[in-house]
């Protein structure tokens, strides 16, 4: 059976938290790992910052042997990055691992990272790959898919769970809409970005469960 794992990682033992000393403010979230000839390619969400800020900053990261800003929207870019790599860390232990990564977002104060993965060996791995390079990474909830906690049915979080019920029961995939995400967040008194990222992670992980294991 599948098993999720769920680490916390200090924000200095990873690369990109680097750009938080610069940008303490900013929350970045990783989209995928792809893992290619020449090494890794992460593909992240910088937030709370205007995109020339971050373009400067990537610009100071050694991690990173080039990068482009694929997308922008408000104060958020999305940014596609080809790792140098002589770099090891967290992202060669993924794929090392050959972990799926369900979401890593990082802040100021750590990164947290969910991964699914089909033998708990590669759990181990994963952790012993990051305890061999000094990475203090630590194992914070491990469990099987189909099991029901903090973590419900379909790897739904509780408040995932919430903000795709309160989407749905308000209108929000009805045509034409019924309801925006801005009232749907001031609902849940959290920010727009918030709520919409909760929806999707939610639409991510209940497909994944669901008509993507079919």
């Amino acid at each position: 059976m599948a098993t999720i794992a769920e680490f916390t990682v200090p924000a200095d033992d990873f690369p990109l938290g680097h750009i938080f000393e610069t940008l303490p403010d900013v929350t970045i979230e990783i989209e995928r790992v792809v893992p290619t000839n020449r090494g890794v390619l992460p593909y992240f969400w910088v937030r709370n910052v205007p995109t020339e800020r971050v373009r400067e900053t990537l610009e100071a990261q050694g991690a990173l042997e080039s990068f482009a800003i694929v997308d922008e929207l408000d104060s958020q870019g999305l940014v596609r990055a080809d790792w140098d790599p002589n770099v090891e860390g967290v992202f060669t232990g993924i794929v090392d691992a050959e972990l799926t990564l369900l979401s890593a977002t990082g802040t100021q104060e750590e990164w947290r990272f969910e991964f699914r993965a089909e033998d708990t060996d590669q759990i181990v791995a994963f952790q012993q790959y990051c305890t061999d390079l000094d990475i203090d990474v630590e194992l914070v909830r491990l469990y099987d898919v189909g099991e029901t906690g903090s973590t419900g049915q379909y790897s739904l979080t509780p408040e995932q769970r919430e903000a795709l019920l309160l989407a749905y029961n308000n209108g929000y995939y009805d045509f034409p809409r019924q309801v925006d995400l801005e009232t749907l967040a001031e609902e849940l008194a959290i920010a727009r970005q918030s709520f919409a990222d909760r929806l999707r992670r939610g639409h991510r992980n209940l497909i994944g469960e669901t008509v993507a294991r079919q």
